[in-house]
């Protein structure tokens, strides 16, 4: 058993630590090969095949499919772009009034979701025994501003629904 022990511990002395990924292009820096994970072409007819296998078959691309998705990704875009004044006015789509709509509808969305993050944090402090003087400064300073920013929110909506 010894002897055993012993061939192994002499194996372990010969094995030199090595470090794979530092080597994997001959020295130090960036790796000089950029292709070398990329799929090639017969992979992806081999993951063709892997799909039918399953008892799925790959779709064919549809035009009117294309379409509508393009459509849908340039709204996406417009709202995650946060289109100016300027385009929001512009836009034909829909009636000056049905922009007011949609708008108010999608604030009332958001005013749910920041309600209901506020009790959520408020819960939270009363049940974690969180004080004031655990926040950080710029977070009381946060505080300030979104209370200033709610106010003259709440003005400019009181005025938007005015007639």
């Amino acid at each position: 058993m010894k002897s055993l022990l012993k061939e192994i511990e002499d194996k372990f002395e010969e094995i030199e630590e090595s470090n794979v990924t530092a080597n994997l292009d001959g020295g130090e820096g960036p790796v000089k090969t950029p292709n070398a994970f990329a799929k090639s072409k017969d992979e992806d007819d081999l993951d063709d095949e892997h799909i039918e296998v399953l008892g799925y078959k790959k779709s064919k691309e549809n035009k009117m499919n294309t379409k509508k998705l393009e459509s849908l990704e340039s709204k996406l875009e417009k709202k995650i772009n946060e289109i100016s004044y300027k385009e929001f006015k512009k836009d034909d789509s829909r009636k000056q009034h049905q922009k007011i709509n949609d708008s108010i509808k999608e604030i009332n969305g958001m005013m749910f979701k920041l309600e209901r993050m506020v009790n959520q944090n408020a819960k939270l402090k009363t049940e974690a025994g969180v004080h004031s003087g655990q926040y950080w400064e710029s977070t009381k300073k946060r505080f300030g501003k979104i209370s200033e920013r709610m106010l003259k929110v709440a003005r400019n909506l009181k005025e938007l629904s005015a007639w």
